[in-house]
């Protein structure tokens, strides 16, 4: 009766220790009674998310049969999870009863800071949406940026703290709704130019070229020293999730750049033709609008944590036979972005 609850969670290889006593009482007249303890001292095992170090817990089951129910106020803890980035001291409260799965309370340690849970129920059955508010409290964004595969092209120290609202269907996956992040202390982002596209920049002027404009705006995002950065999160269609930043700074090359110019300079114009560098402390208004392909995100870091405990990637699911005169549908591509979609003013 336990293993349905754990098979899609504990995978191969598991090591540890687990007891369960558990025991059935009934009489002539009466209804049968059942209760139990599950024991977990230490167990290691793989996870859906990653390898999981150090479970540890004692739950209380009130019954047995027909339904499974503990205790209210279950608790278990994890010294690790290994998600592509460390987090540690996981720690879950909750119950289970004839509703589900009752999630108290539970956090993280992830990136610096605190990654929490409100309560939600998630049902038993898993034809069932269930939704829930994931906070973050003080997390460094970076240490996402980092195992994104971005980390040679986009640097970003910014910690931050916000609520992530979500929905989870069976259908239609995991749904990020009117989410909203924001710094808590100033911070720094330096995105190299390849990683770009459609840059629009403004505040040049009709005379201005727009080529000479851009390359400011290159410079910019840069060496960029913030005071201020806000994210909107969303969901789109296909698993895809919008990040639409909201940045105030300046700009902060290593070295101090100035922006020299003649008098004949100014009069003939002349510089407009050429590469001009962006004066040190120039302010910034930037918006970012990124997308991330969080289907093929979780199936990377899926990948990798099969690849360190030595398990052979699952074959692929083989593609439907057509007949002789049926053509194949091209649909849009679902791939990653190239990078982000910039708008600075």
């Amino acid at each position: 009766m336990l293993s349905p609850l754990v098979e899609a969670f504990v995978q191969s290889p598991a090591t540890g220790v687990v007891g369960f006593d558990g025991r059935f009482d009934w009489t002539k007249d009466g209804e049968p009674t059942s209760s139990g303890r599950l024991s977990v001292p230490g167990l290691d095992f793989v996870s859906p998310a990653g390898p999981v170090k150090g479970a540890r817990g004692e739950i209380e089951f009130t019954s047995l049969s027909p339904a499974i129910i503990t205790a209210p106020n279950q608790r278990l803890t994890v010294d690790s999870l290994d998600i592509g980035a460390d987090a540690t001291a996981l720690d879950l409260n909750f119950a289970i009863d004839a509703a589900g799965f009752s999630i108290a309370g539970g956090s993280v340690q992830a990136g610096g800071g605190t990654v929490s849970i409100e309560p939600l129920v998630v049902p038993l059955d898993p034809t069932q949406a269930y939704s829930g508010v994931i906070v973050l409290d003080r997390v460094q964004l970076g240490d996402v940026v980092a195992d994104s595969g971005f980390a040679d092209k986009v640097m970003l120290d910014a910690v931050v703290s916000g609520r992530l609202p979500f929905t989870m269907d069976p259908k239609l996956g995991l749904k990020i709704t009117a989410g909203a992040l924001g710094a808590v202390q100033p911070g720094r982002l330096s995105i190299q130019r390849d990683v770009l596209t459609d840059v629009d920049a403004g505040g040049g002027g009709a005379d201005v070229p727009p080529n000479m404009v851009e390359d400011l705006a290159y410079q910019a995002m840069e060496h960029l020293a913030f005071d201020v950065l806000s994210a909107d999160v969303n969901s789109l269609d296909e698993g895809r999730i919008s990040v639409l930043f909201h940045i105030r700074g300046r700009h902060e090359p290593p070295q101090r750049q100035e922006l020299r110019l003649t008098v004949a300079e100014l009069i003939s114009r002349e510089f407009l033709n050429r590469e001009l560098p962006l004066p040190s402390g120039t302010q910034i208004d930037l918006t970012l609008d990124t997308t991330l392909n969080a289907n093929q995100l979780f199936a990377d870091i899926m990948a990798v944590n099969r690849a360190r405990q030595g398990q052979k990637e699952p074959a692929p699911t083989p593609a439907p036979e057509t007949g002789p005169e049926t053509e194949p549908e091209t649909g849009p591509e679902t791939g990653p972005e190239t990078g982000p979609e910039p708008e600075a003013q």
